[in-house]
């Protein structure tokens, strides 16, 4: 049998990303549900304060007719944190921060198409905007590229409506000083750091 060697399926639309060109149909979810039900259910107000510098385990919701799985973890901007609630995505290449956290923080975004860093649970992270006629502009999607590079340890039980997300397998801080925030600014540079 003949072997056609001039067929990638699997490479074909890795080769081909672009967060900006992302979308997930997010119709159910808005950012009133972040602030109001989202918020109660994960009992952390959306965007507040918040005083944990990391977790090594947080709880999560099974939220809405379609079953989305939300977590909050802290979100670091210009040395403030705040309590961010995020989509988990294992089908998002990418992590997505919407403009509304940004504007909490009273960030200003140059570039809406660049990556900006940010740290996520303490974590030093590349995240982008949500593209502009995406259908989740006012949701933070938590997507692979973070999971990975931490060594999340995501478990969803559905049966029990049981969501955790671990990371006790992850970089302590002095690795990520080392190590991930010279990998993960290395493409970004700093113009867009707001660590």
């Amino acid at each position: 049998m003949i072997e056609d060697t001039n067929t990638d399926f699997f490479g074909l639309f890795d080769d081909n990303y672009f967060p900006n060109m992302y979308d997930v149909i997010l119709t159910d979810v808005s950012s009133k549900d972040l602030h109001e039900e989202i918020s109660d259910l994960l009992k952390a107000k959306y965007l507040t304060y918040s005083p944990a510098g990391e977790f090594k385990e947080v709880y999560g919701i099974i939220y809405g007719k379609h079953n989305r799985i939300f977590v909050s973890l802290p979100v670091k901007v210009k040395r403030e944190a705040k309590n961010v609630h995020f989509l988990v995505d294992t089908g998002s290449p990418s992590t997505y921060i919407c403009e509304e956290v940004y504007k909490s923080f009273k960030a200003t975004i140059w570039n809406t198409s660049s990556p900006h860093s940010v740290l996520i649970n303490n974590k030093a992270t590349q995240v982008f905007l949500p593209p502009v006629n995406s259908h989740f502009t006012d949701v933070n999607v938590l997507g692979m590229d973070y999971l990975n590079t931490y060594r999340t340890k995501l478990i969803i039980d559905l049966e029990n409506h049981y969501i955790s997300l671990s990371f006790f397998g992850s970089l302590e801080q002095t690795d990520y000083q080392s190590y991930s925030l010279q990998y993960i600014l290395g493409s970004v540079g700093r113009a867009n750091c707001f660590l």
